[in-house]
C-alpha cells in the first residue's frame, strides 16, 4: 500500500470516529480514566508526604500526657480536634531552665466556630515563621491574631472579634462563650496555622473556666435582656441571661484572678527546640524516664504512620491497575463487536478494491485514534494534579 492509500485509509478512520463521536469520546475517557488515576494518586501520595514530612521535620520533639504518641503529634502539629490529655504549665519552666532547649506551650482545648484556639506565646509565631501581614501580635488577655486562610475565610481583621465555642451547654463547670478582639492577621504560611486563632495562654485557661473576671452590672445597665431589675438599696440584680465574662476589657482586666497556681494549670503539648544535636540526646534521655509525661519525636512518629498510608496507597494504585486492565479488556471486546457490526461495510469497502491492508490499516488507525486521544487526556488529568498546591495537597492528605 502506497502512502495516499494510508493517508485515506487514516482519513476515512478519523471520519468514522468523528461520525459516532459519542461512541468515541466515552471510550478515550474511560481509557484516559484508567490510564490517568493510577499515575496521578501516586503522585498525590508522594507529595502529601513531602509536605507532611516537612512540618513534622521541622518540629523536634513534642511533649505532652502519657498516651497515643500519634495523638499527640498530630494534636500539636495540626490542632486536630481529639481530646488530649494535659501537664502542668510548670513544664515549660523546668525545660527552658536546664539551658538544653526552648519550650512552646500549646493549649489546645478550645474552638471558635470550630477552628481551634491555640494557646502560646510569640515564641511559636517565630518558630513557625509567621508573620504577622494585618495589625499587631497578641499582647494581653482577650486579645488574639487569625490565621490568612481563617480571616479571609470569615471576612475578619483587626479590630474585630470572634466568639469561642461553649465547652458544653450542660456543663456547669465549663467555660463560657469569651468574645476575642483581634488584634492581626498571619501572613500565609501553606500550613495549618492558616487556619487557626492564637492567644496567649491566659486567654485560653479563661476560655476552659481556669479563671475569670468580674463584671460590674452597672456596665450592662442598659442592656434590659441581662438585668432583671434593681434592689431596694438601688444595685442591679442580674438575670440568667448574663455570663461572667463575654469580653475582656481593660477595665475588667484588672479584676482577672485564676483558679490555683497558674504553674499548675493545664496545657496539652509543648514543642521543645534543643539548642543543637547533644543538647537534644541529654534532654530527651531526661524527659524519657519521666512518667507523668510522653516524649514523642514527630518525624519518627510520622514516618510510620505516613509507611502504613502508603501501602494502603500502593493497595489502591494496584487496585486500579487492575480496574484499567478490565477497562482495557472491556474496549476491546466493544471493538471487535464493532468490526462484527460492520462486516457489510467492510465487504463494501473490499468489492470497490480495498485490499486486506487497506481494511487492516484502517482499523488500526482507529485504535490508534482512541489511545492517542486517551494518552493526551491521561497526560492533562497529570498536569492538573501537578498544578495543585501544596497545602491543598497536604488538606488532601489530611
Amino acid at each position: 500500500m502506497n502512502l495516499r492509500g494510508l493517508l485515506n485509509a487514516i482519513n476515512l478512520a478519523w471520519r468514522h470516529l468523528a461520525f459516532h463521536g459519542v461512541r468515541s469520546s466515552i471510550l478515550v475517557l474511560a481509557l484516559g480514566i484508567s490510564a490517568a488515576l493510577p499515575l496521578v494518586i501516586q503522585s498525590l501520595i508522594e507529595r502529601g508526604e513531602t509536605a507532611t514530612m516537612a512540618r513534622a521535620d521541622r518540629t523536634p520533639l513534642v511533649v505532652g500526657a502519657p498516651g497515643g504518641g500519634i495523638d499527640l503529634v498530630l494534636g500539636a502539629l495540626w490542632f486536630l480536634p481529639e481530646p488530649l490529655g494535659s501537664i502542668p504549665s510548670r513544664t515549660v519552666g523546668e525545660i527552658t531552665d536546664s539551658g538544653l532547649a526552648d519550650a512552646l506551650p500549646l493549649s489546645l482545648s478550645a474552638r471558635a466556630g470550630g477552628a481551634p484556639v491555640v494557646g502560646t506565646d510569640v515564641g511559636y509565631l517565630d518558630f513557625r515563621d509567621l508573620r504577622i501581614a494585618e495589625g499587631r501580635s497578641f499582647a494581653v488577655p482577650g486579645e488574639c491574631v487569625l490565621g490568612a486562610d481563617l480571616a479571609a475565610k470569615r471576612g475578619l481583621g483587626p479590630g474585630d472579634t470572634i466568639l469561642t465555642d461553649p465547652e458544653g451547654l450542660l456543663d456547669i463547670g465549663g467555660g463560657y462563650p469569651l468574645r476575642l478582639r483581634i488584634t492581626g492577621v498571619l501572613a500565609p504560611a501553606r500550613s495549618p496555622d492558616d487556619g487557626a486563632v492564637f492567644c496567649d495562654l491566659r486567654t485560653s485557661w479563661i476560655i476552659a473556666g481556669h479563671g475569670h473576671v468580674h463584671i460590674d452590672l452597672e456596665e450592662v445597665k442598659d442592656e434590659p435582656e441581662v438585668l432583671m431589675g434593681t434592689s431596694e438599696e438601688g444595685r442591679s440584680i442580674a438575670s440568667a441571661a448574663i455570663t461572667p465574662y463575654t469580653e475582656l476589657t481593660p477595665e475588667r482586666l484588672e479584676t482577672l484572678h485564676f483558679h490555683g497556681n497558674p504553674e499548675d494549670l493545664p496545657i496539652e503539648g509543648l514543642v521543645v527546640v534543643p539548642r543543637d544535636a547533644k543538647s537534644s540526646t541529654i534532654l530527651s534521655a531526661r524527659l524519657e524516664r519521666r512518667g507523668e509525661i510522653q516524649l514523642a519525636r514527630p518525624s519518627v512518629v510520622i514516618a510510620e504512620v505516613l509507611e502504613r498510608v502508603f501501602k494502603i496507597g500502593a493497595l489502591l494504585a494496584g487496585i486500579l491497575v487492575a480496574t484499567g486492565v478490565a477497562t482495557l479488556a472491556v474496549v476491546a471486546l466493544v471493538l471487535a463487536l464493532s468490526i462484527r457490526l460492520r462486516r457489510d461495510e467492510l465487504d463494501t469497502l473490499s468489492r470497490i478494491g480495498a485490499g486486506r491492508a487497506t481494511i487492516a490499516t484502517l482499523l488500526l488507525s482507529e485504535v490508534v485514534i482512541l489511545a492517542g486521544g486517551a494518552a493526551l487526556f491521561a497526560l492533562l488529568v497529570l498536569a492538573c494534579s501537578f498544578s495543585l498546591p501544596d497545602d491543598l495537597v497536604l488538606r488532601l492528605a489530611n
